[in-house]
């Protein structure tokens, strides 16, 4: 019993554990190799860029705003592929037939075909009866292909409730609508969250497909970079750094989602990287509602000549991203970043803050040196961010 115990719980010196089957690397040490990747990626892109400004900043200047394409038509894909997918999934999991099997024929039709062969059909192919424009396309292509895979994630994350859960809504007098609604998807979506999130990484890196509809994406930027200079190997291995450096950013944003929706750690303290992991996924919803404003400036601006867009842009979503926060912490102590990765913002007395105190909290984040008010909490003997140690709040576990 002791050599089959010793050899259950063996840990091999380079940071593996043994279980009965298989070897599982420690969180220790995919920290470590997620560090080592960043700090690299950081370190040689900013050190090419200090010691080689020709061509290297060239290159950042001239694929800055390709990489912000690449967001745009991403966080509006990933929109509409969840919905896709949410339908897709309930329709794998009803009990109409007619629904199941015209939800399961797009999964299986859509899975078969790449991504690529669905970007050219919808834009070149289906020119013959529609001809859509190139970012329409694009998104187009890859929300439909996507809203297959995560329709599959929708359907696995709802089958793998207990079924028990159902057969007691219904006892409690529930539809089967009902129970979907208010106890199997509410459950589900802390086991879809993340993989839902690894579907958004995946799609974040494919979008460098639409370079092929002639979209100024950031791979199409650098080729057009390349193309004119003749810098390949400065040019694409600049791009890759920056994909690189996006998708391990995210990735551990992924990592600290996976851990709020499952509770896991739930008496550890909070760090740093938890908050900047909400913070990360409060941008992506704030870039978001800055799309749609921005669409709905775009009508104005031919009403008005000389409107100046952007500024205009800057100073609405200054304005909503000050209601966003000021809204969510006293409503609901918590905004959606903050509830992905299971942060809940309260006060001393456990209640969540007042107007004052969350006003007070958010310039206290803002005046101090960028930066200063939270790496505060890095050397505070209770840990507690400069904001929140002037206004009187917490920031702990959901």
């Amino acid at each position: 019993m002791k050599a089959e115990s010793h050899t259950k719980h063996a840990v091999h010196h380079y940071g593996w554990q043994h279980d009965d089957s298989t070897l599982i690397p420690r969180e220790r040490s995919l920290m470590i190799a997620w560090w080592i990747a960043i700090v690299a990626a950081v370190v040689f892109i900013a050190g090419v860029v200090l010691f080689k400004p020709v061509p290297y900043q060239e290159i950042i200047g001239f694929i800055g705003d390709g990489l912000v394409v690449t967001f745009q038509i991403t966080i509006v894909s990933m929109t509409f592929a969840l919905i896709l997918g949410l339908i897709a999934g309930l329709g794998r999991t009803a009990t109409n037939s007619f629904f199941n099997i015209l939800t399961s024929l797009y999964v299986e039709v859509i899975r078969g075909i790449p991504l690529l062969a669905q970007l050219f059909w919808i834009y070149y192919a289906m020119s013959r009866f529609v001809r859509l424009g190139p970012q329409v396309s694009a998104v187009l292509g890859l929300s439909i292909c996507y809203g297959a895979y995560i329709g599959e994630t929708f359907r696995g994350g709802i089958q793998s409730i207990p079924k028990g859960q159902m057969e007691a809504a219904r006892a409690l007098g529930l539809t089967r609508g009902q129970a979907m609604r208010y106890v199997i998807i509410p459950q589900a979506v802390r086991v879809i969250l993340p993989p839902v999130g690894n579907e958004f990484i995946a799609m974040l890196k494919d979008s460098s497909l639409v370079s092929v509809l002639a979209i100024s994406d950031m791979l199409r930027r650098g080729r057009e970079y390349a193309s004119r200079t003749f810098a390949y190997f400065e040019t694409y291995t600049l791009v890759a750094l920056v994909y690189l450096l996006v998708t391990l950013i995210f990735s551990r944003v992924v990592f600290y989602i996976e851990h709020g929706m499952s509770r896991q750690d739930k008496d550890q303290p909070v760090t740093l990287m938890h908050r900047l992991a909400g913070v990360v996924v409060d941008l992506v919803v704030l870039d978001f509602i800055g799309l749609i404003v921005y669409g709905l400036l775009q009508p104005l601006a031919l009403l008005f000549t000389g409107l100046p867009v952007n500024a205009v842009l800057a100073v609405v979503m200054l304005v909503v991203g000050l209601i966003y926060l000021l809204l969510f912490w006293t409503r609901a102590g918590r905004t959606p970043g903050m509830m992905a990765v299971g942060l809940q913002l309260s006060t001393e007395q456990g209640e969540h803050p007042s107007f004052p105190q969350a006003l007070e909290r958010l310039l206290f984040l803002i005046l101090p040196l960028p930066g200063l008010s939270l790496l505060w909490m890095q050397w505070s003997p209770t840990g507690e961010a400069l904001h929140d140690r002037f206004a009187g709040t917490r920031v702990g576990r959901d």
